[in-house]
Order: structure tokens, then C-alpha cells, then sequence
């Protein structure tokens, strides 16, 4: 078996430096496959690339195309079977969720593998999601982008990449929407959530369908300039819509709510005057809503269901950027979301 190791930098290919702060570092990130062989004799061969090496907090569209283009080139090639990605935790989600949409119609697992501490660190949890990810190729349990993770505490899982949500604050846990991971280990035997849906990835039966084809050229512009994306706080002001705005992202609350005041619907007023949507994440279809949803609602603000909010901003930037339809891209559920 054949596996290529795509290395990117962040805190899994970094180690402390003299003066105490975490940097990338050359040799770093052989450590992994190093360590790997130490404790998993086999006859897997890894082969290693690195685009570029940054701290993942440090990611721009630069480094993201580059990746899009080195893990497409193995793919259309067929020179492994699967690909694993070490990369920060700081961004992951991003990184996950752009490759996602780019590669939903991958026939070999791609997965992203972060730590929570330098590898040289007994606490970190590296070596642990590198491994998992090499079970999860080994035994061919999906095609896709899939992230390999275990939480502190907690079993190794595999999220599907666009479903991952931003980290709580002084945690490197990773959580998917509502708990809606692809599958986890449990003393080495890979469960899947949802039997069906191996069997369709199995069959390539899949009913959503991916955002691009595998031989399209895609990139991401320099900047997102054309979506504003608003976050909701107590006493916030709304700003003013820019004339390169063509698409804002609002954020809501935990329970799919924002606070419905004069401000808003005069900022609802002045998206509709220039013909920009508004699309609101955080909303989900399985419990009541309040009734400042239905509020909302009424504005013309359009709810995005049970979807992760770094992904739905992935895909704005996606979209744009390839010059694809906003309203039919967001009324489309794609492979992975």
C-alpha cells in the first residue's frame, strides 16, 4: 500500500524553540512517520511532499491553491492509495472544508491530521491521529476529505471535512455539527454512524454530488472581499454594505437566533436595495424555533439548515471565486456537508 504524506507545517511539523515559542522546524514533521514505523511495523510505503510550511493561523488563498493543485495532481495520477495532510489546528476547518467541496469525487480517502501539542510532547495526540488515519485508508472505509482526530479523553474519530465547527476557546478539541461524525474507533474495529451511507460511498451511489468535477481548474481569489460575514454580539452595529459585497454570511447564536432590532431590518433594507442575499447559519430542523426566527424569516434572511458555519463561508469563497452561481450553489447540498 502506497500512502502520500502532504506536510504543511502548523504545531504536528513544529517543536518548542529555545526562547519557549512553537515554530515549524525542518525535520519536524518526519518525526510522525518515524514514530509511525517505530510502533506499526509494516509494509506501507509513504511518500512525502511539503508545498509549503507555515503556522496554520498564517493560511491565506496562497498556500490553499497550492494545496488544491499538490493533492489534485496525486489524485488525477493515481499515485497513492490515499493521502493524509498534516496541518494546524488553528484553520483545519478551512483547509477541510475548501477541500471537500474541490474533491468530493475522490476515489482514495484524503485526510488532514493536526496535534494538539509538538510531537515531542507526551500530551500530544499527533501520533494517535496519524495512525487512525492510516487505519481508515487501510481498511477503505470512504472515499472523500475526512479529518482524523481524537479528543482529549476521547476515541480516535473521522469527521467528514465540511462539517467540522470553529474550536471552543483554550480547547484543541473537534466537534462536527450536532455530533454528526463519520465514524470512530473502538479498540482497532471502525464503526460508520451511518451503515448507509458507507454502502453508498461503497457504490459510488451517493445522492449529493460534488461541487466540482476533479478536472476543473479551481482556485480561491486572494480575498473573500465579496462576502461579509457578520458574527453576532449584544450591542453590536451593523455595517455598512460595500459595493464589492455580492453575499453576507450571518452568524447566529446557539440556537439558530439574532437579535432582531431596528438596525437589522434596516441592514435586511439596504441588502435588499442592492440585491445581496443574506444567508443565516445556525439554524437546524429539528427543534422548535423562537419566534425571532420566524422574524427573520419574514426579513427575506435565508436560513442554511444543520450546516457548519467555516464551511458555508468555504463555500461562498468557492463560488465566487469560480464565477458559480450563488443561489444554485447554496440550494445545493454537495458530497461531504
Amino acid at each position: 500500500m502506497k500512502i502520500k504524506v502532504i506536510f504543511t507545517g502548523g504545531t504536528i511539523g513544529s517543536q518548542v524553540k529555545e526562547d519557549g515559542y512553537i515554530a515549524p522546524k525542518e525535520k519536524a514533521p518526519y518525526k510522525l512517520i518515524e514514530l509511525y514505523q517505530k510502533e506499526n511495523p509494516s509494509n506501507i510505503e509513504f511518500e512525502t511532499t511539503e508545498p509549503y510550511c507555515i503556522l496554520s493561523e498564517n493560511l491565506t488563498a496562497y498556500e490553499i491553491n497550492q494545496l488544491i493543485t499538490c493533492v489534485k495532481e496525486v489524485l488525477m495520477k493515481e499515485l497513492a492509495d490515499g493521502i493524509i495532510i498534516t496541518h494546524g489546528t488553528d484553520t483545519l476547518q478551512y483547509s477541510a472544508a475548501i477541500l471537500s467541496y474541490v474533491l468530493g469525487s475522490a476515489n482514495v480517502p484524503v485526510l488532514l491530521v493536526s496535534s494538539d501539542f509538538p510531537l515531542e510532547d507526551n500530551q500530544a495526540n499527533g501520533h494517535i491521529n496519524f495512525a487512525y488515519a492510516i487505519k481508515f485508508i487501510e481498511g477503505r472505509y470512504g472515499k472523500g476529505v475526512f479529518v482524523s482526530y481524537c479528543n482529549k479523553g476521547g476515541k480516535p474519530i473521522i469527521h467528514r471535512g465540511a462539517k467540522l465547527l470553529q474550536h471552543k476557546a483554550f480547547s484543541a478539541d473537534i466537534e462536527s455539527i450536532k455530533n454528526s461524525w463519520y465514524g470512530s474507533f473502538e479498540k482497532e474495529i471502525f464503526t460508520c454512524k451511518d451503515s448507509d451511507n458507507l454502502k453508498d460511498m461503497d457504490n459510488g451511489n451517493m445522492q449529493d454530488k460534488p461541487m466540482f468535477q476533479m478536472e476543473e481548474k479551481v482556485q480561491l481569489f486572494p480575498h473573500s472581499m465579496e462576502i461579509l460575514r457578520i458574527v453576532p454580539y449584544v450591542g453590536m452595529k451593523y455595517p455598512s454594505i460595500g459595493e464589492s459585497v455580492k453575499v453576507i454570511l450571518h452568524e447566529s447564536y446557539h440556537s439558530g437566533t439574532i437579535g432582531i432590532s431596528d438596525a437589522l431590518r434596516e441592514f435586511v433594507k439596504s441588502a435588499k436595495k442592492r440585491e445581496v442575499p443574506i444567508y443565516i447559519t445556525g439554524l437546524t430542523q429539528d427543534n422548535n424555533a423562537y419566534e425571532t426566527v420566524a422574524e427573520y424569516k419574514k426579513m427575506g434572511m435565508i436560513p442554511l439548515l444543520d450546516t457548519a458555519p467555516i464551511a458555508q463561508y468555504c463555500k461562498l469563497w468557492l463560488a465566487l471565486s469560480n464565477r458559480k452561481n450563488i443561489k444554485q450553489v447554496m440550494e445545493q447540498r454537495y458530497i461531504g456537508e
